[in-house]
């Protein structure tokens, strides 16, 4: 409720313009990894992007909101020449949404970007939530239906805190790094 009632008190139109050259987008990512606008009613598959052409440039020209603009409401950018598109999120921008073993690599944000797979990067959390690095934000996360076919590989320790990962007949050890950076 409280989200709602902040995002109705934003002030912005979408593609207005900044500076007279600039336009100006705002979107909203999910944590199934779904591309939006940011102002669309209902979040679902029906309304989200699904060109892959779009969602793959969309993605590579992803970085953190250094504008002087909208940056505690919307903390990451994508820029496309002379338009700025900000960027809200309901957890990470950079959601890794399907997993090839073949190329050891994330598939990101349902696009055809990809991002190298390091199994000592994962890092799941408490809440179950399943995350690697990224090089936008320094961490991603794996989307659930993902992450739960992962789960089984993980190895606990007596306290019940993944401490490594089963992969390609290795028993590979957690490093911690991305814990790290969310605990910063």
């Amino acid at each position: 409720m409280c989200k709602l009632h902040f995002i109705r008190k934003l002030s912005y139109i979408q593609g207005q313009y900044h500076s007279k050259k600039i336009r100006e987008y705002f979107y909203y990512i999910d944590h199934e990894g779904q591309l939006f606008l940011h102002d669309t009613r209902i979040y679902n598959f029906t309304t989200c992007f699904k060109d892959q052409r779009f969602l793959s440039f969309f993605f590579r020209n992803i970085r953190p909101n250094e504008t002087q603009r909208y940056t505690k409401q919307f903390p990451f950018i994508s820029v496309c020449g002379n338009e700025l598109n900000f960027i809200s999120c309901e957890d990470r921008p950079i959601v890794f949404t399907s997993f090839d073993g073949d190329t050891d690599s994330w598939f990101v944000n349902w696009s055809n970007t990809k991002s190298p797979f390091i199994a000592g990067d994962l890092c799941m959390l408490e809440n179950g939530r399943l995350y690697h690095s990224s090089a936008v934000g320094g961490y991603g996360l794996v989307r659930s239906q993902v992450a739960d076919q992962l789960f089984p590989l993980f190895d606990f320790d007596s306290n019940g805190e993944p401490v490594s990962f089963r992969y390609k007949g290795r028993t590979i050890e957690l490093n911690g790094n991305v814990k790290k950076l969310i605990n910063t």
